[in-house]
């Protein structure tokens, strides 16, 4: 399989942090680390296989350098995918975001399912990119599997899934596991990537 692709949180509020990382560990995302600052998040990338492919981070964060910089820098570094947090900022800092090209700005506060949502975009912009280059992938899923990606799809958690469908969260994870081990495919937004794209 290959290497799983890793998302780094920048966030100053210890609480925010650890509930981004539990939401999206428990959705099966890979976390390469949490950083309160620009000179924390630069540490935790430069250290061997924690280059982050997606970052997630709070535009106001303490320090010289703000949220807005250090996703450029970042992005100069990585070429990874950015998600801005905020409450609120001023007119100057949203104009400097917007050059960054951000996936998304996430407003707080935010449901599970707009940050779900969110990640999934900026997966979706790495996967274009890889497909466009690798060719078409063809997908081998069940009726269930489908079933259960499309409410992936649209933001709803693996508990939500299993209320749903009247399932155990676990038997939800088997089969996302699943559907990512036959398909050959290191992480969930890639196969729902792929499965919007007609493979």
């Amino acid at each position: 399989m290959k290497e799983r692709v890793k998302i780094l949180i920048v966030e100053d509020e210890g609480v925010t942090a650890a509930s981004i990382a539990e939401l999206l560990e428990e959705e099966e995302y890979l976390i390469s680390g949490i950083a309160k600052d620009a000179v924390a998040a630069l540490r935790i990338s430069s250290q061997q296989d924690a280059a982050p492919a997606v970052l997630v981070c709070d535009i106001n964060i303490p320090g010289n350098t703000n949220g807005v910089e250090l996703a450029r820098q970042l992005k100069e570094l990585y070429q990874c995918e950015v998600i801005f947090l905020t409450a609120y900022s001023d007119t100057k800092t949203l104009q400097a975001a917007f050059h960054t090209e951000p996936v998304m700005y996430v407003v707080k506060p935010y449901t599970d399912t707009q940050l779900l949502v969110a990640v999934q975009m900026a997966f979706h912009k790495l996967y274009q990119a890889q497909q466009a280059l690798a060719g078409r992938h063809t997908l081998q899923l069940t009726d269930r599997e489908k079933e259960i990606a499309l409410l992936v799809a649209q933001g709803l958690t693996s508990k939500q899934i299993a209320r749903n469908l009247f399932i155990s969260v676990e038997t939800v994870k088997t089969h996302r596991r699943r559907m990512l081990s036959k398909n050959n495919i290191s992480s969930f937004p890639h196969l729902i990537y792929l499965l919007n794209n007609g493979s």
